[in-house]
């Protein structure tokens, strides 16, 4: 059976007070529609999609959260991502207000983007998309944690990595995870550093299972190549890739016998620190091992 949650209920923050919107069974499929970043509200001049006279959206929603039956504290979600179906345009904007580059910014922009055959283009530049989901989490341990920001939950880590054909094991807290998502890109460079992606509504095909009784500290991300990846947030980019390669020093250990000084060295060989994301209210690193350098690993 498919289940299917529309994007008319969404969250801005991510918290086990929220009432959960649909309740499926342990490896359920899901067909979740999201809204974009700016809650599909953005315009350009001369918009193709007309204009937008509503209130004004934003703030990452995502939809959900949906409950997930059988999910335990200590446990672990496997969302095994299908597909991501984007929609028709995209959007960006550029200010001297927000974003990495935002001193270099010398005027504000707003552009529409045609997504069209696999492609987009901007500046004359043609590129193939890549859709990717950039806030993706469950409930935190304590407290409320808005979708711009990302965790150890999972949360907003705008990790070009999420997309179709990976799946993300996030530690759940709470009973039934309560997963919501949303924020997809049909494009995004590691860092994001304008601030954006190409901002996109998008339905997001995703299979939901539960592994009892064990779990990670940070999210964990395995690719469709069979890498895998530890994703960790901090303060600044050295809290964010420190906690990242310790999280990989004790992923490591928990699935293979070799010593610890040894994985050290391997990991300096083959692990990749890379940057997710430069512009959320925590900075997202994540420590990547290469696909193939222990292929019995499992999660």
């Amino acid at each position: 059976m498919l289940y299917t949650l529309s994007d008319e209920k969404f969250v801005k923050a991510l918290s086990a007070d929220a009432e959960p919107i649909l309740r499926v069974p342990d490896g359920a499929t899901v067909a979740v529609d999201t809204k974009d970043c700016y809650e599909n509200t953005l315009r350009a001049e001369n918009d193709p999609r007309g204009p937008y006279t509503g209130p004004k959206g934003g703030g990452n929603p995502a939809t959900g959260p949906i409950f997930v039956e059988g999910a335990m504290p200590g446990d672990t979600l496997a969302c095994d991502i299908l597909s991501i179906d984007v929609g028709e345009y995209a959007s960006m904007r550029i200010s001297n207000r927000g974003g990495w580059m935002r001193d270099r910014v010398t005027e504000p922009i707003v552009r529409c983007v045609p997504l069209r055959d696999g492609f987009a283009e901007l500046a004359g530049v043609k590129m193939p998309l890549d859709p990717m989901i950039g806030v993706i989490g469950v409930a935190p341990e304590a407290g409320a944690i808005d979708t711009e920001t990302p965790g150890h939950h999972g949360g907003n880590m705008d990790v070009r990595l999420i997309r179709a054909g990976t799946t993300l094991y996030l530690p759940v807290a709470h009973e039934g995870a309560l997963l919501a998502l949303g924020d997809v890109h049909a494009k995004m460079g590691d860092g994001e550093m304008c601030v954006c992606g190409l901002e996109c509504p998008a339905k997001v095909t995703l299979r939901v299972r539960v592994i009892h009784g064990r779990q990670e500290q940070w999210p964990v991300l395995r690719g469709e190549d069979g890498s895998f990846s530890i994703l960790a947030s901090g303060e600044d980019l050295d809290d964010a890739a420190r906690f990242a390669a310790d999280g990989m020093l004790g992923f490591l250990p928990r699935r293979t016998a070799i010593d610890v000084n040894e994985l050290i060295m391997l990991m300096s060989l083959v692990c990749h620190l890379e940057v997710c994301q430069v512009v959320d209210p925590l900075i997202t690193a994540r420590v990547r091992l290469e696909a193939g350098a222990m292929p019995e690993l499992e999660f």
